[in-house]
């Protein structure tokens, strides 16, 4: 049988008075703790917390979990404000800074600030930048040693663009960034990035990038060489020119502020193939052409013998670039090459004209071996 039961069944009236008594005062102290417990934000140094009170103050709610409150702290509301549900509660406490200006006049300040750009502008100094730390760095409760620079004027040579900036920086790197043109690892930059500004110095920034780019380009036909016994050794005849396709090639483009300096093609995509060509080649034994020595004054001399034809033939006698007659033509070995000068190539007329000069020196052309300089 259960308490409430035997209450209920027990014939003293002075008992049940007093029980029922009780329950009213608890029923009545109950009501009264819920409605005195609030729940509020407490938000401290930019982090917030929600946190269940039935302190009446402010600056009660703020020590009751913990904060001590000093004179340079910002408390928002003011402490000895009425606590409601739901309400908000910013405390910033305040931190000191030991502050430089250009290495100069230390001082020490208090700040509220958690960060060091927001320590910058609570102190009005924005026109600064921090030699060290980042401007996003959190400012420690115990303080921190916080030295600036002062803005400075300099003459930034971007790659050909010249212009004045008027910027707080410690260093080169900084300042670009801080100009809006940041240095990559591929830059080069004068002075060196590390380097501290000074007032009125010219920084020279050279831009070096490498990137890719695809054109559509032609593809040229492979030659399908064919060796010709019966043709001279110097002399080949496209019988088939074929066809050129077209590719996608990808090349490596490297420049030097903006210009490019070079390429390199990494990978093509055949878009049409080629169509191959189908070129005759000679291989007659005997008719071998040595390398050309002395070729500017040969075409000298066939230009002044026969204006540069090489192939002329006017029925006067005299043939080929360097004019042979037929008896010099088959006594210097011409006949290996063609019947006449002419029908041979230049290369081939050549290595006959060097024969004939051995044999007979330049006096076998003594007008236009002279107006070519060769003697």
């Amino acid at each position: 049988m259960s308490v409430l039961t035997k209450l209920h069944q027990n014939p003293s009236p002075m008992l049940r008075l007093v029980v029922g008594g009780l329950l009213v005062v608890l029923a009545f102290a109950g009501g009264y703790a819920v409605s005195v417990c609030k729940t509020v934000t407490l938000t401290v140094d930019g982090v917030a917390m929600q946190v269940t009170t039935m302190k009446s103050r402010v600056i009660d709610v703020v020590e009751e979990n913990g904060f001590a409150i000093d004179e340079r702290d910002d408390l928002y509301p003011a402490g000895d404000v009425k606590v409601h549900d739901a309400g908000k509660i910013v405390l910033r406490r305040s931190r000191p800074l030991q502050i430089s200006l250009d290495g100069h006049d230390a001082r020490q300040v208090w700040t509220t600030a958690s960060t060091v750009d927001e320590a910058l502008a609570q102190l009005a100094m924005t026109d600064t930048a921090p030699a060290a730390a980042n401007r996003g760095s959190r400012v420690p409760l115990a303080g921190m040693a916080l030295p600036v620079v002062s803005a400075k004027t300099v003459r930034i040579n971007d790659g050909g663009a010249v212009r004045n900036v008027h910027l707080a920086a410690p260093n080169v790197a900084g300042l670009l960034s801080a100009a809006g043109a940041p240095l990559l690892d591929s830059d080069q930059v004068v002075p060196a990035a590390t380097a501290p500004i000074v007032d009125g110095m010219e920084v020279q920034v050279t831009r070096n990038r490498i990137k890719q780019v695809t054109e559509r380009v032609p593809l040229p036909p492979t030659a399908r060489r064919i060796e010709d016994p019966g043709m001279n050794m110097s002399r080949q005849v496209v019988e088939d020119p074929g066809s050129p396709g077209t590719q996608d090639v990808t090349f490596s483009v490297a420049t030097v502020n903006g210009v490019e300096t070079g390429r390199l093609p990494i990978a093509n995509t055949v878009i049409t193939p080629a169509r191959d060509s189908v070129v005759r080649i000679g291989t007659k034994p005997g008719t071998e052409v040595p390398p050309v020595s002395d070729g500017s004054i040969w075409d000298a001399i066939a230009g002044c013998e026969a204006g540069g034809n090489w192939a002329i033939n006017t029925g006067n006698g005299y043939y080929g670039g360097v004019q042979f007659d037929q008896g010099t033509w088959e006594r210097n070995g011409g006949l290996r090459f063609a019947s006449r000068a002419d029908l041979a190539t230049r290369e081939e007329q050549i290595t006959v004209a060097e024969v004939t000069r051995e044999r007979q020196g330049w006096g076998a052309w003594p007008v236009c071996s002279g107006r070519a300089g060769a003697r």
